[in-house]
């Protein structure tokens, strides 16, 4: 019998800033004793192992993204009317909102940006060239997603540093955090402003970006707050997460030198070792659903109305799907399906550019840095319940 070396109360508590240092004794302890376990301290479920969460993710009719995505939102929260996100939407309308705009996420569409990320990429490996040490994150991790998005909707280059600001303040206000809460909603209003002026100006000065792709279509299909809930959705999810995926595999290679000495000997195990990074960093840790009927799991009864909290990152951990040395990163392990991006209809729609993005980021790393290391323990971890990332990671380019 396995022993539990959690007391009860403290079997599954939300993770942010700190406390996200080492989530995974955490997890492996929900898996093995405890995988659907009763939150009674804020009234929600966890379900922590694979099949589990990766059934629960491809079943909209049961599971509903339309209450929010937060073991905190209520119904209430979310009449928005024609800007709600394509996230917090269920079939059919979640359908119909992500054929209109898929073209838009196509991996060949993704890989139209690539000398572009890699003109970025190799302007930023340039500038860290001069240095001894650096904040990765702040030189490289944070303002790539954030030119990658910026290109996506056409942003000015100038206006670039606005959406990190804003993205840290909206998942910071995830946090049960009233001033963090505030900040959070300031944050919407202002990107909602600026959409709305960029909206107006891109009618009369079209591009080719995403913004100007939607309004061709017109508004009788596409409404102008239809356009601002994209936008939402691709700010807030596409930058942090990119962040946590770089930072985690950081240090995922500065600990386990000798993947990393794989990757250096031939460097075409890097797609693979993408996967597998995706794997272990997950950096979408966890998001919930509402039950819309009642449910049973592992003998437990789920009334209708119940909140459930997916936990992607301890599913990636399963060693029900991904064996005994599941724990362990391995860049050849043979991957048939990981939920780092998600499953079924809400599958992310950025996940080609961001494995693009992170495959070159971490190509050029290694190319020019081939004896790099992290410092992990000096490192900091983002405020905010869902997506676990560094805020601050030393780099240094030789040992």
């Amino acid at each position: 019998m396995r022993i539990s070396f959690y007391m009860d109360e403290n079997i599954f508590k939300p993770r942010s800033g700190e406390s996200w240092r080492n989530p995974y004794p955490m997890y492996e302890n929900l898996r093995s004793n405890h995988p659907a376990y009763f939150v009674e301290d804020g009234s929600y479920w966890v379900f922590s192992r694979f099949q589990d969460v990766f059934n629960a993710a491809r079943n909209p009719e049961i599971f509903s993204s339309q209450y929010g995505l937060t073991i905190e939102h209520n119904p209430s929260d979310l009449e928005l009317g024609d800007a709600t996100p394509i996230v917090f939407l269920d079939p059919p309308e979640h359908t119909q909102f992500r054929r209109i705009i898929s073209k838009g996420f196509t991996p060949r569409k993704a890989n139209e940006m690539t000398q572009d990320i890699h003109s970025f990429v190799s302007d930023a490996i340039d500038a860290i060239k001069e240095m001894e040490s650096c904040d990765i994150i702040a030189e490289l991790f944070k303002p790539l997603p954030s030119f990658v998005v910026s290109k996506y909707l056409g942003v000015p280059k100038s206006d670039r540093k606005n959406f990190d600001t804003w993205t840290e303040k909206i998942v910071a206000g995830a946090v049960h955090n009233g001033d963090a809460e505030n900040t959070g909603l300031d944050a919407i209003s202002e990107l909602t402003n600026y959409f709305s002026e960029m909206i107006s100006w891109r009618k009369k000065n079209p591009g080719d970006d995403l913004i100007s792709q939607l309004l061709e279509i017109g508004e009788e299909r596409v409404s102008i707050m239809w356009i601002l809930g994209l936008a939402f959705t691709m700010i807030t999810g596409g930058n942090d997460t990119t962040t946590g995926l770089l930072g985690g595999s950081a240090v995922l290679l500065t600990e386990n030198q000798k993947q990393k000495e794989l990757l250096l000997k031939d460097l075409q195990l890097l797609p693979g070792a993408v996967e597998e990074l995706l794997r272990m960093t997950s950096p979408v840790q966890n998001l919930s659903r509402v039950l819309v009927q009642d449910f049973e799991l592992h003998g437990k009864r789920i009334p209708a109305g119940s909140r459930v909290l997916l936990s992607y990152a301890s599913a990636n951990r399963d060693e029900r799907e991904f064996g005994n040395n599941s724990e362990n990163l391995n860049i050849k392990r043979k991957i048939n399906q990981i939920l780092s991006f998600g499953s079924g209809s809400h599958f992310c729609l950025g996940a080609s550019i961001a494995r693009l993005q992170s495959s070159i980021a971490l190509k050029e790393i290694l190319i020019n840095f081939p004896n790099f290391y992290v410092d992990e323990s000096s490192s900091e971890y983002a405020a905010g319940n869902y997506v676990r990332r560094h805020t601050y990671l030393p780099f240094h380019s030789s040992a």
